[in-house]
């Protein structure tokens, strides 16, 4: 980010921060909202790019220690999240649980546990029905579970990545120095944590049915939030 846009970003600040709550009359802060408006659509800032400044850093957001991990299905999924909101993962798999651990921008971060745990209880739902309507024989069911949640994953995970694609191609050079921004910020504080992001490896027998009623399932999935208004594509802020 150059002086200059690091300037006018802290002028909309300042302007932004004009309300009838800190004295401003009605008119003032409306007057004021306007010109933030202006700023913004002239410069191309987002309101992601509000929340940055040059002081934040990225932030470690972990999910309760005695978390559970069903089949593995964050452990499949935290990689492809992770990437679709800016962040970095990690799983420590302790007696008490298999708590994922997320590198990022607070918003980013918090965002990604939210959708890490949004999409593990719809990959686990979308089986049970599975389940139900096949009534695998027990000799069976390992592999048909690992047949569909591998599908399901995967065919997640390459949404999320396709929407990636899609953002990273549509964003201006703006938008892109903002994520170079962020990953500088993400790689900083995995370094100073000294965490390494290993490989995923989805092991296992898996039924072939399965599978591919587990990808057929993951079209279904929900992303959550994406940019609304004029020429949005749909990502994460």
């Amino acid at each position: 980010m150059t002086a200059n846009r690091e300037q006018v970003v802290e002028k909309i600040k300042a302007l932004m921060s004009k309300t009838v709550d800190r004295g401003c009359t009605e008119a003032e802060a409306m007057a004021a909202l306007d010109k933030a408006r202006a700023c913004m659509d002239a410069y191309e800032i987002s309101e992601a790019e509000l929340q940055l400044t040059k002081e934040e850093t990225a932030v470690l957001r972990r999910e309760p220690p005695n978390s559970l991990d069903h089949h593995n299905i964050k452990f499949h999924l935290m990689g492809a999240v992770a990437d679709f909101c800016s962040c970095e993962a990690s799983q420590r798999r302790k007696r008490e649980g298999k708590a994922v651990t997320f590198c990022g921008l607070p918003s980013d971060a918090e965002l990604a546990i939210w959708l890490l745990d949004s999409l593990a209880v719809f990959v686990q739902a979308e089986l049970a029905n599975h389940l139900i309507a096949t009534l695998p024989p027990r000799s069976e069911r390992r592999k048909v579970i690992t047949g569909f949640v591998k599908g399901c994953c995967e065919r997640i995970s390459d949404r999320l990545h396709a929407l990636r694609d899609q953002s990273a191609a549509a964003a201006t050079s703006n938008g892109r120095e903002l994520v170079a921004i962020k990953s500088a910020a993400v790689d900083a504080k995995m370094k100073e944590c000294g965490i390494r992001v290993s490989g995923l490896y989805l092991g296992g027998q898996a039924d072939g049915g399965s599978r591919k009623a587990g990808a057929a399932a993951g079209d279904r999935a929900s992303f959550g939030r994406p940019v609304s208004g004029r020429n949005a594509t749909p990502r994460l802020r």
